[in-house]
């Protein structure tokens, strides 16, 4: 048994001996195609060696993580029958429904973390895996592809892929439910509802998301049978830059230009009822500047965001947004009520997991805004926070 364990524990340092001795065998050669390949598209070639310095920028001098939640509580503001403090609502109260879709598992993830996987299985195939993700960086460098990357932007891995295929099965089965009074929670039926644009609810609601990709592709895959029925109705998927992740890694910087065309990535080629040609017709990027400043924070983002959703930007009643971890985990610590204890506010949405809430707005006397989300309005409606899933 110990002689097996060691041979499996060496399996690592073998693979990446024999694969280093293979690479400086064969380096030569290598350089030669490589340099003829970034010769003959020098503009993907500058493109990636800019987002290796934004990269650097970002690692060294990132702020984006250094905030902290504000003391001040904005339930002071909002009645006691949305969850605040006041006796009444401020004539200026206004309030919409917001649906929260976390990303499904990305390559950066596949690489780098865990996840649900076997410690010992990570660790044992750490090495090879992360050769793998450097020789697939490699070739997209070298072959010109600027839209794709296995670290910078990171799309879906396989299993984020397939989390998200869970959800949208799970809507196309609730569709089915739809009206037939079985639900447990009726504002179940209408965050159904809302996701895919049916019933009562048709043309209630608009979806955006983040602008990494990743966060597109689980709007596209997860909520595809909305988007498949189109032709109906006006639906896009609309990108906003406050939705972008809280975090100075590589995965968390935008591949897209400001204003630029969003290309399908390997996973968004074969979505039921999205053709790929069809694709990029359905990102909206209007509204898409780029990449996160280097001097700002999740904090600024998460202000913007909930302002976002009451702006012209965001015309309807529903917001779906589909964005990210950290990002939503921040959303409940600073717009729930501080004395609240929630789950929401300790554990991460799971990977697919969404979630409604009704989000309120407040015109103070001053003309400063402020902004709480009703912790009674907080619905499950497929995954859940950390552990505590619902399928």
């Amino acid at each position: 048994m110990a002689s097996i364990l060691g041979t499996l524990t060496s399996l690592p340092a073998y693979t990446l001996f024999h694969i280093t001795w293979l690479l400086h065998s064969l380096r030569r050669p290598l350089i030669l195609v490589s340099l003829l390949c970034l010769l003959s598209n020098p503009s993907a070639a500058i493109a990636k060696c800019k987002l290796f310095y934004t990269t650097f920028l970002y690692l060294a001098f990132c702020q984006d993580k250094k905030f902290t939640i504000p003391k001040d509580d904005a339930s002071q503001h909002f009645s006691t029958e949305f969850g605040g403090t006041a006796s009444s609502a401020p004539s200026s109260f206004k309030s919409k429904k917001v649906i929260v879709i976390r990303h499904g598992e990305s390559t950066w993830n596949d690489t780098f973390n865990p996840g649900g996987r076997n410690i010992a299985l990570f660790i044992l195939f750490y090495i090879p895996n992360m050769i793998k993700a450097i020789l697939t960086e490699a070739y997209f460098f070298v072959s010109g592809k600027e839209s794709e990357s296995w670290f910078f932007d990171s799309a879906l891995s396989t299993k984020g892929v397939k989390q998200i295929e869970g959800l949208r099965k799970f809507l196309q089965k609730e569709k089915m439910r739809l009206g037939s009074g079985n639900f447990m929670d009726e504002r179940e039926e209408v965050a159904i509802q809302e996701l895919l644009n049916v019933g009562s609810s048709t043309g209630n609601s608009m979806v955006v998301s983040s602008n990494l990709r990743r966060a597109i592709s689980t709007a596209a895959i997860g909520l595809s049978d909305r988007f498949a029925a189109q032709n109906k109705h006006d639906d896009n998927i609309l990108l906003l830059p406050s939705l972008q992740e809280i975090s100075f890694n590589p995965d968390a910087q935008t591949i897209l230009p400001p204003g630029g065309m969003a290309h399908p990535t390997w996973c968004d080629t074969t979505i039921p009822g999205v053709p790929v040609e069809k694709f990029s017709g359905l990102i909206d990027t209007q509204h898409h500047t780029g990449n996160k400043a280097l001097d700002s924070t999740g904090l600024i983002r998460l202000n913007q965001f909930v302002s976002d959703v009451f702006s012209s930007k965001c015309e309807k009643d529903v917001i779906v947004a589909v964005g990210h971890s950290l990002f939503f985990r921040s959303f409940f610590q600073l717009f729930l009520p501080r004395s609240l204890e929630h789950i929401s506010k300790k554990k991460k949405l799971v990977n697919g997991g969404t979630v409604m809430v009704t989000l309120g707005e407040v015109t103070l006397e001053d003309g400063k805004k402020v902004y709480m989300i009703d912790p009674k309005s907080i619905v499950v409606v497929y995954g859940g926070f950390g552990k505590h899933t619902k399928k």
